[in-house]
């Protein structure tokens, strides 16, 4: 893997070999930072399943404001924080060791500003299964507040499923885009939604 464009172009990150780890190929990933290119410079990211955290540093390489990497397993954030300081970006950057699944229910940092950008890359089968589905959902809209910025952009990357059911009342479905063995599904956060959200 490595950074594909900006100040930390041509970078190689570490990663390790897991059945369940499964890095987004780097002409999906570009095709991902071109289509949201607008929303990446000063944007504030939360980069969700992190993994190696390959998304958040892309987008903090591109030119965004922060970065917050989640990531349950240790290994693999440790590594994280391993790729950000090669490519000089730790400053810039936050990592969490956290279950997505109880990150709503975690304080936020006192210096966190809700994100305004969202990358969610969680096992493809989280996505797959309608049970788990409708609680990654649940979670997603639980972050919306104070985790996450009314208006802001949330990419999900899964295995195509291109007359998928979305379980979610709050998240605004914009589009999808199948790159051979993935799918890119983008959705908003209307801004009118947040008080009423929070206010549940």
């Amino acid at each position: 893997m490595r950074v594909i464009s900006g100040t930390a172009k041509g970078f190689s990150l570490e990663s390790v070999d897991r059945d369940n780890l499964r890095p987004m190929l780097d002409r999906v990933k570009e095709s991902l930072f071109n289509l949201i290119r607008g929303e990446v410079t000063g944007g504030r990211v939360l980069d969700l399943f992190c993994g190696t955290g390959a998304l958040g540093i892309e987008a903090l390489s591109r030119g965004a404001e922060s970065c917050v990497f989640v990531e349950t397993d240790n290994r693999l954030a440790k590594l994280t924080e391993e790729n950000l300081e090669h490519c000089r970006l730790s400053e810039k950057a936050m990592v969490l060791r956290d279950d997505f699944f109880y990150l709503a229910t975690r304080p936020v940092p006192s210096d966190y500003l809700p994100a305004t950008l969202v990358f969610a890359d969680p096992p493809y089968v989280m996505v797959e299964d309608p049970n788990k589905r409708a609680d990654l959902f649940e979670t997603l809209e639980e972050l919306c507040g104070e985790w996450i910025a009314p208006d802001a952009l949330l990419m999900l990357h899964h295995a195509p499923m291109p007359r998928a059911l979305w379980p979610t009342e709050l998240l605004t479905h914009l589009e999808s885009r199948i790159y051979g063995n993935s799918q890119l599904t983008f959705f908003e956060v209307p801004a009118e939604e947040d008080g009423e959200h929070d206010s549940e």
